[in-house]
Formats: structure tokens, sequence, C-alpha cells
């Protein structure tokens, strides 16, 4: 059904899908069906959305920003007309999911194929980044993020606190000998997972409550988790690093714990999203989904069930 908003919806399509011919299947109509419509469109808004001299049809900057702002605004304004009419609003349309790049891969990829399996009128697109993204200027449904949740309008859901793990392989220790104490741990070789980190020691928490600060020096610095497991399973030193990440090491021995009786402080894993009148189905039940497998990860504290 031809809705108030279709001329916006089929150019929607357009910038997700890449191309006029490819939405113009979508909708089974002719490319020069869909060409007039989107002409249409760019003659009452008095701008140039699509252009059109690519191979792929890429959003001009106008288009793009048109493409964000509308892509938001008609995901609620579905939600609330669905919502009028009584109906039992099932998840659609296309869900735009950001992840960190270790998690991501290990783990969010699998799960949102699965979630496109159980929902077949939902699209997915994931990207992974090992910073931050703007949900807003990239369009995005939903993000993960780990870490502590600056102040801000964007709604969150808690998944999971993250702890954290201090080990090193049992060659580096055969060579370098056992700590006894958390302060030997000074005199030890560290891997780093971002420079900073050089510069910042090492906090543990003792049985007792009291609090140990111990300086930290290393000659490897790794930004992704993986690469950063690789480097102490190799014998380069020690690392505090997610025990989700080493779990599969710990268990098959090859990294030891050290000093688990003391505790590093724990970071919060959130699913968050940009505010909306009425949330999308795909969002609101890919967020479910995820509490579900995130109970499935070793390693992770779950948040409890709402």
């Amino acid at each position: 059904m031809k809705t108030p908003f279709a001329e916006i919806e089929l150019f929607l399509r357009i910038v997700e899908l890449g191309s006029i011919r490819a939405a113009a299947r979508e909708a089974d109509v002719e490319p020069s069906s869909v060409s007039r419509r989107l002409t249409g469109l760019e003659r009452r808004l008095g701008t140039q959305l699509i252009d059109r001299g690519q191979a792929r049809s890429r959003p001009t900057p106008a288009g793009q920003r048109y493409y964000e702002r509308m892509r938001s605004l008609l995901g609620q304004v579905a939600a609330v007309e669905a919502d009028v009419a009584g109906e039992a609003e099932l998840p659609k349309g296309l869900l735009k999911v950001n992840a960190p790049i270790d998690f991501g891969r290990r783990y969010v990829a699998g799960w949102l194929l699965e979630f496109a399996e159980r929902h077949p009128d939902v699209d997915v697109e994931l990207t992974l980044a090992s910073g931050f993204v703007d949900l807003k200027a990239e369009a995005v449904d939903l993000a993960i993020r780990v870490g502590r949740l600056p102040d801000s309008s964007l709604k969150a859901s808690k998944l999971a606190d993250v702890p954290r793990v201090l080990v090193a392989s049992p060659a580096y220790l055969a060579r370098r000998g056992q700590p006894q104490r958390p302060e030997d741990l000074a005199h030890h070789d560290h891997v780093f997972f971002a420079a900073s980190n050089r510069l910042q020691p090492l906090k543990l928490l003792a049985p007792d409550g009291t609090s140990v600060s111990i300086p930290r020096r290393g000659r490897v610095t790794i930004n992704a988790v993986h690469s950063a497991v690789d480097a102490v399973r190799a014998g380069f030193g020690i690392h505090a690093g997610p025990r989700w990440a080493f779990q599969p090491a710990l268990d098959a021995g090859e990294v030891v714990e050290l000093f688990p009786a003391y505790r590093q402080p724990t970071l919060p894993m959130n699913a968050i999203w940009m505010p909306a009148v009425l949330l999308p189905a795909r969002i609101r039940a890919f967020v479910n989904f995820l509490r579900e497998r995130i109970r499935q990860v070793p390693g992770l504290e779950p948040a409890g069930l709402l």
C-alpha cells in the first residue's frame, strides 16, 4: 500500500540498496519509474539527492543529510502509526549495528546473522570500530559499547559487566619467574592495549579491600584484543585484559591467571540507541536478543533480566 511518504521511502531504499535499478527490482517496477519519482522528490526539495553519474547511486551531501534525518523520522512515524492502529508491530526494515572490532568479530556478527534469519523482514548492517561512533551522524540504530557512558541524551540498556583478568604465558613465567606478590609486577614486561596505558599504573583491589597501584613497563602495545592475546601467548609479557577474550586461552592452558584473588575494576557493556517517541520493533527485539545471547559468553557477568 502506498503511504504518504512513499517517495521518501523509495529514496531511502535507493541509498540502502546502492542503485536505482536495485530499488526498482525490490519494488517490482521499471527503473524509469523509480527515476521519475526520485526526480519529482528532488524537484520538490529543490536539490539533487542522488549522484547518477557513478556506477552506484550514491547520495550527494544533501542527500546523505536527508537520508539520515528521514530514516530516523520515518522509523518513529511507522512505530507511532502501528501503535495507534493497535497492530502487533513486527521487526522489519534495516537494522544498523555498531560494535567494538574484536567482540563484534567473535560474537556480534554471528548473532546479527542469526537475528536476520529469525526475522526475515529485517535487513542487517554491521560496522566494527575501535572507537565510539556518532549514532546520529552515521545513522546507526544501535551500538554496543564497553566503558562508562558520558552523560548524554542516548538511551542505554546494560548487557553485562566485563571483568578483567591478569594473564601471562607459562613460557614467559618460566623465563622471567613467577611474581610472588603484586608489587613484583613492576619488574616484569607488560603488553599494553594503548600507548596511554604505559603511563597509567595497574590498579588491583586486594581481598581485604585495599588498593594496590603498580607502575608498568613493556615493549609491546597493540590496540586489538585478539592480537594482544596472541602477544601474551607468544611470551611478550603480562597483560590486564577482558576475561572474555582470554577465556579460551585460559581453558586451553595457553595462558595462566596471576593473582586471581585480586580484582581489577570492571567495565559495563551497554546497548545504546537514539531516543525515539516509540522504539522501532527491530531495535527493541534485537536488544532482547542481545540480552539472551550475552548470557552464553564465557567471561562476562550478564546483567539481570529486565
